[in-house]
């Protein structure tokens, strides 16, 4: 029988706390300095590091919290993806903005861009869209899968090509 623990709607957040502290632990105690010894030498004190080697308890102590540190970003990155979306306040946008307007609103940057152009000319060839962007192939590319996959634009095949259309 497999051993389950339910760590509960806060998960996340103790497992980033977990990975915290042991990534901080295990910083100091690797920065922490070794035995240094004082010689006189011409009437002056002179330090020399010791060498210093890791005791058994140090090296449990490392391998305790790295695998903490490791199950907790394991947990987080298995399940960060449970968290809920934050949602985007829509009240305050006027009722009668058309869907394209809307999504350009809430689009920024360089993706607000690409979009404004597409919902310009409604159907667009991915080529026309880099000469008239000025941006490289490849950043059209990687901004329409982006919006490809919010939902606000479908590319068809079009020849050796895309065509662009607003969904």
């Amino acid at each position: 029988m497999a051993l389950k623990v339910k760590i509960g709607t806060h998960g996340i957040l103790i497992a980033a706390i977990v990975l915290i502290i042991s990534v901080l632990l295990l910083i100091d105690r690797l920065l922490a300095t070794g035995p240094v010894q004082l010689i006189l030498e011409d009437g002056r004190a002179v330090p020399i590091e010791g060498a210093s080697y890791f005791s058994l308890n140090d090296v449990l102590f490392f391998i305790i919290t790295a695998w903490l540190g490791g199950m907790s970003f394991l947990y987080i990155v298995l399940f960060s993806k449970e968290m809920p979306e934050l949602k985007r306040d829509t009240t305050a946008i006027p009722e009668n903005k058309s869907t394209v307007e809307l999504a350009a609103t809430l689009l920024d940057g360089d993706e607000k861009v690409l979009f404004q152009k597409i919902a310009g000319d409604n159907m667009i060839l991915q080529r026309e869209l880099v000469l008239k962007t000025g941006f490289s192939e490849p950043k059209v590319s990687r901004l329409l899968d982006r919006l490809e996959r919010r939902g606000l634009i479908i590319r068809q095949r079009d020849g050796m090509g895309n065509r662009i259309l607003i969904k």
